[in-house]
């Protein structure tokens, strides 16, 4: 791997990060005194002898060009998968260095390493105490490109400011010279005749290469271009054009001087309040956000965007997707960029969440830059759920809609709020009761009818009292609007808040009714309150005639039918991911067309549903004979689901309802109970969620999700145990915490405490020192 990046990009810290990812990591830091052949050998060949199984060498620009570079050309050339090797440096290394490469090779440049919005909001919280808004975020997104050591010095500024001040504070020094020595050591890192055509194309908004060869000459623009995308000049790239950050392109107008301007060239670069076209405060027209239309359907000559957006509303949301692909396909730049936002958001739970995260921090810079601010600004409220960041931070970006008198924008940035909250376990009835009413007073009933019936769901969810209230409020809502599909979210919650012995049909009508309606799953696992009368409750989809399945997914996939393990190792991989697949999803169903769309995405519709049914046949080849009623390997009508006899036969299903149950104690203020379920519900979390499935797409959200749940429950039992006067148990659930997720912040703060309260300076003292070079590690210290 070849990372190139200017001066303060984050090169070196993820270098450290390497030794959490692939091993023992043995960095080396070049400087001046490696460039003789001997020196640099010794150096090198004493990281090599330590065993490492890779080794990252920083700073390696000081040996271009040198006698030393003929070590480094040899040790590139020895680099395999058994002896891996990483080389940081501010300057491109020449081809003969990448080529001497015998293996795949790598490369990482600058716009990669840039902080994405929510990791600036992030950034300003951890150095300087304050979580900036997300609005800010990306106006200092756009004047740094992310610049890793500009935001953190940014971020330590605010320390001491106010934070009703931050923002105007943030203003004034984007406008100043707040990282002017950062920026002169970069520039000078640079060739010198790079850092000319730099300064000459300095008043140019992007780096075009027809403009840039009639200011410098083909040959010099040639030169620049490779310099810059090589990785040395930070920069990012917006709707297909090269963006240097205009702070770098204020200081290298400045650093003119007396020079004479370029003709092309001849503008000072404008300051951020001017590029925004307002004062400062003062909030820009913008054309409100389109949501379609209430209670009109779709029809064939509609637009295909206000025909998806009509099938969503109606809870077709599998109807809706083929539309949406058609929009990215023809639709204009407003449109596309619609589109793309909403599948993003429709696929978040089956996509990595860094993947997601990377897609709409691109799709918000391009909706800036475009002048989209509303859509700019739903991507934004989209981030702050998915990025995990405070309840303020979407709050903050519904107000900004408001402000501007947006009320639709607003209502969708608190709906997929509170969709994405959901999803995590983190819904919460009044939510979804104060959604219900802002789109009531928009006249979007349809939309409010799905609000209610989530408030419902999520009442009964948690155990709350007015569940029954809210199931009533719901239903007369289903009957005046007609959206029927909000059904299936009714059906949940009377499972939850009725007579056990009716629970099981309940839950099979919601998720028939469900799939009819083409909703592929329930943001939340209907049964969540499993802990409510378990024993009187008749199993969902109970069937003598088949095999009983039990199926685990911590810590590797498990299948088990009557007590007995399944041999797959006759069936194909691509069945096999279907079958894990489906086991991801606890006995949910999953319509075809969406298996078919992730496993099989490559291949035509047609082509990727037929390779489904190959695989589906497959399977139920291997599988054990279910009997007359099927197999299984379910067919759900367009759905395909595994047929788990109740959701414990599911470890993520327990795991979640372990979670419920303590939710449920909390509220009724019973620590020993909640610290009853939260210990079971860790017994189960025995490793990450099928860790076969290394990096594919649509395990690694809930793989995250699972980490994050039980890293957060860990922290949650170690303080019930200190309250419970049991520091040891304290201890150890703190302990398990960090070995869950060791870059979570609160593992690590819960551990500081734990040891303190417990009295164990010393211990204390050891935890706060790995938090920190944590921190360090992750560039926020």
């Amino acid at each position: 791997m070849f990372v190139t990046a200017p001066g303060g990009a984050g090169k070196s810290t993820l270098l450290r990060r390497l030794g959490s990812d692939v091993g023992r990591v043995s960095v080396v830091t070049l400087g001046p005194e490696h460039r003789e052949p001997a020196a640099l050998d010794a150096m090198l060949g004493a990281a090599t002898s330590a065993g490492a199984a890779t080794i990252a060498v920083d700073d390696a620009h000081h040996v271009f060009g040198t006698p030393g570079e003929t070590v480094l050309e040899r040790l590139v050339a020895q680099a395999d998968e058994d002896h891996r090797l990483v080389v940081a440096s501010r300057l491109q290394p020449g081809e003969h260095l990448v080529h001497a490469s015998h293996s795949d090779v790598e490369i990482v440049t600058a716009p990669e390493l840039a902080l994405r919005i929510d990791e600036i909001a992030e950034a300003f919280r951890a150095a300087g105490g304050h979580l900036l808004g997300l609005e800010c975020a990306s106006r200092v997104a756009s004047e740094t490109g992310g610049w890793p050591a500009l935001v953190h010095q940014l971020a330590v500024r605010s320390r001491l400011i106010d934070p009703d001040a931050l923002q105007g504070a943030i203003d004034a020094a984007l406008e100043g010279d707040f990282a002017a020595s950062l920026l002169e050591d970069a520039v000078r890192t640079l060739p010198p005749a790079i850092a000319l055509a730099l300064e000459r194309t300095s008043s140019l908004p992007t780096l075009d290469f027809a403009e840039c060869t009639r200011v410098l000459g083909a040959d010099e623009a040639t030169e620049l271009f490779a310099a810059v995308d090589g990785g040395a000049v930070m920069h990012v790239v917006e709707l297909g054009h090269r963006v240097v950050p205009p702070v770098l392109r204020r200081h290298l107008h400045a650093r003119c001087g007396d020079r004479a301007s370029e003709p092309a060239a001849h503008a000072e670069p404008a300051e951020p309040a001017q590029r925004a076209g307002r004062r400062r405060g003062e909030p820009a027209a913008e054309e409100p956000l389109h949501l379609g239309a209430s209670g009109r359907p779709p029809t064939r000559t509609a637009d295909p965007l206000d025909a998806a957006l009509a099938r969503l509303r109606a809870g077709d949301v599998v109807g809706a997707l083929p539309l949406l692909h058609r929009v990215l396909r023809n639709g204009d730049a407003a449109n596309r960029l619609t589109a793309r936002l909403l599948l993003l958001v429709i696929r978040e739970p089956l996509t990595p969440r860094e993947t997601t995260l990377d897609a709409l921090a691109v799709l918000e810079r391009e909706c800036v830059a475009r002048g989209l601010g509303a859509l700019a600004r739903a991507a934004r409220g989209a981030i702050a759920p998915i990025a995990g960041l405070p309840e303020g931070a979407a709050h903050a970006v519904v107000e900004e809609f408001e402000l501007r008198r947006d009320e639709r924008g607003a209502a969708l940035v608190a709906g997929i709020d509170l969709l994405v909250r959901m999803r995590r376990g983190r819904g919460t009835s009044g939510a979804a009761t104060a959604l219900a009413q802002r789109l009531d007073e928009l006249g979007c009933a349809d939309l409010a009818t799905w609000a209610r019936a989530a408030a419902a769901l999520l009442a009964a969810a948690g155990g709350t009292t007015p569940a029954r209230d809210l199931i009533v409020d719901a239903e007369t809502a289903v009957i005046a609007t007609g959206v029927d599909a909000a059904g299936a979210f009714i059906d949940a919650a009377r499972a939850l808040t009725g007579p056990p012995e009716h629970a099981a049909a309940l839950l099979a009508s919601s998720r028939r009714r469900a799939k009819q309606a083409g909703l592929p799953r329930l943001p939340i696992a209907p049964p969540a309150a499993g802990a409510r009368a378990q024993a009187g409750r008749a199993p969902a989809y109970a069937d003598p005639r088949h095999p009983h399945l039990t199926v685990g997914c911590f810590g590797g996939f498990r299948l088990r039918t009557d007590g007995a393990d399944l041999d797959l190792r006759a069936v194909r991989p691509q069945a096999r991911a279907l079958l894990r697949m489906l086991a991801l999803n606890s006995g949910s169903p999953l319509h075809r067309e969406l298996i078919a769309d992730i496993l099989w995405g490559d291949l035509g519709t047609d082509s990727a549903v037929h390779a489904l049914h190959v695989s589906v046949s497959s399977l139920r080849r291997a599988l054990p004979d279910a009997g007359t009623s099927g197999s299984i390997v379910e067919r759900v009508g367009e759905a395909y689901r595994l047929g788990i006899r109740d959701r414990h036969d599911c470890d993520l299903a327990e795991f979640d309802d372990r979670l419920a149950e303590a939710a449920t104690s909390k509220q009724r203020r019973d620590a020993p109970t909640t610290a009853s379920s939260l210990r079971r519900a860790l017994a189960l979390y025995v490793g990450e969620v099928l860790p076969e499935d290394g990096p594919a797409e649509w395990v690694t959200g809930a793989r995250e999700r699972y980490r994050t749940r039980a890293a957060e429950a860990a922290s949650s039992l170690a303080h019930l145990e200190l309250h419970l006067g049991e520091p040891r148990a304290a201890v150890a659930a703190a302990s398990r915490a960090v070995e869950i997720d060791p870059w979570l912040d609160e593992s690590w703060r819960t551990l500081v405490t734990v040891h303190r309260s417990s009295g164990d300076v010393v211990a204390a003292r050891r935890a706060a020192d790995d938090y920190r070079r944590m921190r360090i590690a992750l560039g926020l210290e």
